[in-house]
């Protein structure tokens, strides 16, 4: 009985690890203090870092910050936060009529040595759709709230990254791409910043050109050069955004408008561009239709 009993946990244990698939490596080693979550979970918030794990884990403490998930390069998931509770990786954020994602979202972290610049390794992308495919299919995620970091806050971050692979998470069920052919379907007089909030982009005041830079990283990274000091121009605007956030109400709006935009610096081209404006009416159509469909 005993010989069965461990052959059976042998069998089970490989299972599994086919189940995680090549090389997906789960530990639950590190909890931030979190409060229960009192509603359901209805997006997923991909994340990129620069630094080591541990030094991603001691930058969220230290900022009072945490995360679901984190993937390293070598494609271990570590679990840091429960999912039945809140994690807050979102900060400021929007989402088709929903502020602030904190309470409604599981966030995961990728590690990228380059800020999501340039492609991410195989075998993290391997184990983060593994592990996407369980948490969709448990909360029952729709595929337009499947969202990166720049979608729900393009004012303040640019990740996962130009190099992140939405489409292929996308032929493999988890989130959406587009049929360019299907831009001709949405009528042509529509204006660039309804049609990202067909999307679900936030487009109040100069959200407008943030989220035409946020778009184009996700739908057009073609059209989104490689920055190789992207990290750190990310690292001042999140230092100067925490400064901003200790100053008083009356004052914090006025110091806000005075951050430098994270995107590079508009040639004109942002909202006319006809590529652009054709692949926005292509998305648009295919998260209308999905959102349409849902209800």
């Amino acid at each position: 009985m005993r010989k069965l009993i461990i052959a059976m946990s042998v069998v089970c244990c490989a299972m599994l690890g086919v189940w995680y698939g090549y090389n997906f490596h789960f530990q639950n080693q590190v909890e931030f203090e979190s409060e229960e979550r009192m509603t359901p979970v209805t997006h997923l918030v991909i994340h990129s870092f620069e630094e080591t794990p541990q030094q991603m884990l001691d930058n969220l403490r230290e900022y009072g910050l945490s995360v679901h998930y984190m993937i390293t390069a070598e494609g271990q998931v570590r679990q840091l936060v429960p999912e039945n509770r809140v994690a807050w990786h979102t900060g400021p954020s929007f989402w088709a009529g929903v502020n602030g994602l904190n309470t409604s979202s599981i966030g995961i972290e990728l590690e990228h040595a380059e800020f999501g610049q340039t492609a991410f390794p195989k075998k993290q992308i391997e184990a983060l759709i593994v592990l996407m495919k369980d948490i969709v299919a448990r909360h029952h995620i729709r595929p337009e709230n499947i969202v990166g970091h720049s979608d729900i806050a393009p004012e303040g971050k640019m990740d996962p990254g130009r190099a992140f692979p939405w489409q292929q998470l996308a032929e493999q069920g988890i989130g959406m791409w587009y049929d360019i052919s299907e831009a001709d379907k949405m009528p042509e007089n529509m204006r660039v910043a309804v049609l990202l909030a067909t999307i679900g982009y936030p487009v109040k005041g100069r959200q407008v050109v943030a989220s035409a830079w946020a778009f184009r990283e996700r739908f057009m990274p073609e059209k989104v050069p490689y920055d190789a000091h992207i990290a750190e121009r990310g690292k001042q605007m999140f230092l100067a955004r925490q400064k901003v956030a200790a100053l008083p109400p009356e004052e914090r709006e006025a110091a806000l408008s005075q951050v430098p935009p994270i995107y590079p610096p508009d040639d004109g081209t942002y909202l006319t561009d006809p590529d652009f404006i054709r692949v926005l009416r292509a998305v648009a159509y295919r998260y209308q239709q999905q959102r349409a469909a849902a209800h």
